[in-house]
């Protein structure tokens, strides 16, 4: 259901563009695929904007990020454009003007955090319970009882804070899907409940006695959800 809903309120984000764009001279349907045009550039931000630093020797790398945004979106409104109006190249001076780029790219994002921030305390940042089938086996689990989740080549485990492992054949990809944000993903192989971290460092968590390395793939996103989490608990 709270992937159901995002989707909608983009498309709500759409809709709204859509209507602002017809005042430009745009029909109803062209006006839509133009401002679909935004999702790609909005969604790109909401995943690199939690990851950037804002410290004086990461501040160029942070305006050719925003600069590339705005570049992106441009292009992506220039080739709609060219196809909803026979590649006339006259395009309204507003959708070239910078400024109205950012407001309405910075309107959507605004609008789109606070429905997730709506979706996360209406349903939570991760399910109660999941069910599986573990070893012809219907099992029902507290998600706050799964410490980590640990991926062996045709099979997943679900290693509990009793000490119990649970068989799955669902691929931690998925299984990353199902418990969402309350569990991070640090390994190709490793999806760890955050509850339960005692420690952690740039190449590992601690879950008790327990050691969970952080691969380079996953440091940047780890890093982040890390921080986040100490911020939460203090």
């Amino acid at each position: 259901m709270k992937h159901i809903i995002i989707i909608g309120s983009w498309m709500i984000e759409i809709i709204l563009v859509a209507f602002l764009l017809t005042s430009l001279g745009y029909s109803f349907p062209q006006a839509l695929w133009l401002g679909s045009m935004f999702m790609p550039v909005l969604l790109i931000m909401k995943y690199h904007l939690p990851l950037l630093r804002f410290e004086r020797q990461y501040i160029i790398g942070v305006v050719c990020l925003f600069f590339s945004f705005l570049v992106l979106e441009y292009l992506l409104l220039m080739f709609c454009h060219a196809l909803i109006s026979d590649f006339n190249p006259k395009m309204p001076s507003i959708l070239t003007n910078p400024v109205f780029i950012v407001l309405v790219l910075a309107v959507l994002l605004v609008f789109d955090t606070w429905i997730g921030t709506i979706l996360d305390k209406r349903f939570g940042k991760m399910p109660a319970s999941v069910t599986f089938t573990s070893e012809r086996s219907k099992i029902t689990l507290n998600t706050s009882e799964i410490l980590y989740v640990e991926s062996l080549d045709t099979e997943t485990r679900l290693h509990t804070l009793n000490g119990e492992v649970y068989r799955s054949r669902t691929p931690i990809s998925q299984w990353q899907e199902i418990l969402e944000d309350g569990f991070l993903r640090t390994h190709r192989s490793f999806l760890v409940n955050t509850n339960h971290i005692l420690s952690a460092s740039e190449d590992e968590v601690m879950l008790g006695e327990i050691t969970i390395p952080i691969s380079r793939k996953y440091k940047s996103q780890a890093s982040f959800k890390l921080n986040n989490y100490r911020m939460r608990k203090n």
